[in-house]
């Protein structure tokens, strides 16, 4: 009897023994692919802490005020991008609209094809975690807030000389203060990355746009100009 409770009690062990091997085995196979993994996009540098943090109160169009340094008058100084500023090359005239993305995590999808190719893709694509700030490429007036099927929740934003629209599609959320007519400064957050409307859940992102507008055309007219270049300063 004694032999045989030996026996069992060794095939207790070494079952216990071959489970622990296998389930270590399996963690470090885990950890290894999450660490090598040559499919995974760089994320972008951003404390994720503040993607969903209070965003500043924007200004009327006809309000004066509106063009003011934001950090006067004892307001709140409005967060900007380390991206937010003017670069000296001349093509390169925007600022990166998704906070902690750099230009060499840019990719040029404009004129990719979509839908099979049934239509080109008139914007660039710029991925980022969902609720990652969404910036102003540059000053501007917003023009329109709209949903839409293909866009989810959309921002069309008209540069101060007419000349532009920028539009911010996808997003998971707008800035709470956020309303048209909100007179917008280079980097003021306008709200954070997401996949609405007809984005890949998994994939969240920001689609953003450049439209050239003739003078009268309305916010959702205009002619699709390259995003990349103005971002980069390489074509």
């Amino acid at each position: 009897m004694s032999t045989v409770r030996d026996n069992a009690g060794r095939f207790a062990r070494d079952v216990k023994i071959a489970v622990i091997s296998i389930a270590l085995t399996s963690i470090a196979w885990l950890l290894a692919y999450a660490l090598l993994d040559p499919y995974r996009p760089p994320e972008p540098d951003y404390d994720p802490s503040v993607g969903d943090a209070p965003l500043p109160t924007f200004g009327d169009a006809s309000d004066a005020a509106g063009t003011q340094d934001r950090a006067g008058g004892g307001e709140q100084a409005v967060p900007r991008s380390d991206d937010a500023r003017r670069d000296s090359p001349a093509q390169v005239r925007l600022a990166i609209p998704v906070a902690g993305v750099r230009a060499d995590m840019l990719t040029d999808t404009f004129r990719d094809a979509r839908a099979g190719g049934k239509r080109v893709h008139d914007a660039i694509d710029i991925m980022a975690p969902a609720g990652t700030p969404v910036l102003a490429a540059e000053d501007g007036v917003v023009e329109k807030l709209f949903r839409s099927d293909e866009g989810g929740e959309t921002i069309y934003i008209r540069t101060p000389d007419e000349g532009e629209i920028h539009y911010y599609a996808h997003l998971r959320r707008y800035a709470p203060q956020l309303r048209e007519g909100a007179r917008i400064r280079r980097g003021d957050r306008l709200g954070t990355v997401g996949s609405t409307g007809n984005a890949d859940p998994s994939a969240p992102h920001l689609h953003f746009a450049v439209m050239r507008m003739e003078p009268g055309e309305e916010w959702f007219e205009g002619s699709a100009i390259n995003p990349y270049p103005l971002l980069t300063g390489r074509r």
